[in-house]
């Protein structure tokens, strides 16, 4: 071997060495950075005229094992919406409260009922009407936070929605770039790999939100499609179309024919959830959001709608008080009139006190003994009819129209039964998210295992490297060596 040629080989093998020492340097720098897949160089040997010329590198391998990041980003999905729906009935439970916790729905109905027994059996007592009127009181507003809540948990989904679809149509768009500036490049190039990484964070992103398969095509590039085949980028970006509603009434509901509710939209393909389509969504935040503000909450919302308008009911039976004008409402009212069966939606947010016994609207607490209609004060010891209230609030009767319930409850029961339903769906939905997210967490794992950087062993390359880097330094300085020795002969 030539001295020009041993020094043409250590000068490829110190460059070669000084890159494969970057790219390690680079993994260990970003081992925690989210969505950075381990690289490596590539090396070959370099040959000129048939002869080999040292060493040369050829380009940088990502080492990525799409099969498992595509399972791990299915599964995210999974956990998004199993988190998104366990968080909302976490909350509903909440509202809700535990039977026997002071703020709780069913605590406010034993309120009501320990006070009408107390007052049935002290009637002239102004202090005991006084508490059955705070104990009727604080049960309207409880009904009316809870329905303002419904309401406030539909709206909030539908934003975030569209906040879901504007962050999927902005991260299509920045992946569209991204094709564009891959094929610009030279395959296998350090650029490549960094514009790679940023692709996979974005792909992660959208199938947080939506699920979707990536398919390769030409110079590196990819297009994304729904998981039930709606194209979303192929070439050019296929929008999520959707419109958030500034208003989101207990009425509201999604209708395909756009008169409701927007439902999701990519071109004509319906992606809506729950749709009778092929396309409808199954998984990710959006689905879970969707299913909060079309399901979920409506369902909430119609179980206290129903409660109401069995409290109603309760008390408008014309045989309860003969002084209440008949078919009038009795001691709660729906906005001050009786209660339509035909129009419940939203009845929690209007339920009221009867003018006639609220002090605020010139009504008096001694019309829960005297009578709604009593025009005059009653005999002090009168119960009759708070007798009769007790018992309509203990009655055994059928399951309201609109609720899931069915056979026949006391008031306090049926409040009790409606909790326990949503306190079932907490714990079931709380489950499913520990179930996804315990299998996201293996499939992450197996990502890391395939694709992350392992210091240790970058740390152990690093050595060798140097040692790589050592050696052909030496064999320049010999090479130097000679060459001074030559000239001085």
């Amino acid at each position: 071997m030539t001295l020009s040629r041993a020094l043409g080989n250590a000068y490829s093998g110190l460059s070669n060495s000084a890159y494969r020492a970057d790219i390690t340097a680079s993994n260990i720098a970003n081992a925690s950075t989210p969505g950075y897949v381990r690289r490596s160089a590539i090396s070959a040997e370099g040959v000129v005229a048939g002869y080999g010329n040292g060493v040369r590198t050829i380009g940088v391998e990502r080492h990525q094992d799409v099969g498992v990041s595509r399972l791990r980003r299915d599964a995210d999905g999974s956990t998004a919406r199993a988190d998104v729906l366990a968080n909302a009935y976490a909350l509903i439970d909440r509202e809700l409260g535990v039977p026997g916790e002071s703020n709780s729905l069913f605590t406010g109905y034993t309120a009501l009922e320990s006070s009408l027994r107390e007052l049935a059996a002290t009637p002239e007592s102004p202090a005991l009407q006084n508490s059955v009127l705070v104990a009727s009181t604080e049960l309207t507003f409880q009904f009316n936070n809870l329905s303002s809540f419904a309401g406030t948990m539909r709206s909030n989904a539908d934003q975030q929605i569209g906040a879901s679809v504007q962050t999927v149509n902005d991260a299509l768009y920045r992946l569209q770039d991204i094709n564009g500036d891959i094929a610009g490049r030279a395959e296998g190039s350090a650029e490549v790999g960094t514009l790679e990484d940023e692709r996979q964070r974005l792909l992660d992103t959208i199938g947080e939100i939506i699920p979707i398969k990536d398919l390769p095509r030409g110079s590196g590039q990819v297009d994304v499609i729904t998981e039930t085949g709606v194209t979303l980028l192929a070439g050019n970006v296929r929008e999520l179309e959707f419109q958030p509603s500034s208003v989101v009434t207990a009425d509201s509901v999604y209708r395909s024919d756009g008169t409701g509710l927007s439902g999701l939209f990519v071109g004509d393909q319906n992606l809506t959830p729950a749709e009778n389509g092929n396309f409808g969504l199954s998984s990710g935040k959006l689905s879970g959001y969707f299913s909060i503000r079309d399901t979920v909450g409506t369902e909430f919302q119609a179980e206290i709608d129903a409660l109401a308008g069995d409290l109603i009911s309760r008390f408008s039976d014309d045989g309860l008080d003969p002084t209440k004008a008949a078919g009038g409402p009795g001691i709660f009212t729906d906005a001050g009139g009786p209660f339509d069966p035909a129009n419940t939606a939203g009845l929690a947010g209007r339920l009221q006190l009867n003018a006639a016994i609220d002090p605020s609207q010139g009504g008096s607490a001694t019309r829960f003994r005297d009578g709604l209609g009593a025009v005059t004060t009653g005999l002090t010891g009168e119960s009759e009819i708070l007798t009769n209230l007790v018992d309509a609030m203990t009655a055994a009767n059928g399951a309201p129209s609109g609720s899931k319930l069915t056979g026949t409850h006391s008031s306090s029961d049926l409040v009790a039964q409606v909790s326990s339903m949503f306190g079932e769906n907490r714990i079931r939905h709380e489950s499913l998210a520990v179930a996804a997210d315990t299998r996201a967490s293996v499939l992450s794992d197996a990502e890391i295992q395939a694709s992350g950087v392992d210091t240790d062993y970058e740390l152990q390359n690093m050595l060798i490297i140097e040692q790589a880097y050592a050696a052909n330094a030496r064999v320049i300085q010999t090479v130097s060596d000679m060459l001074d020795r030559l000239l001085q002969l």
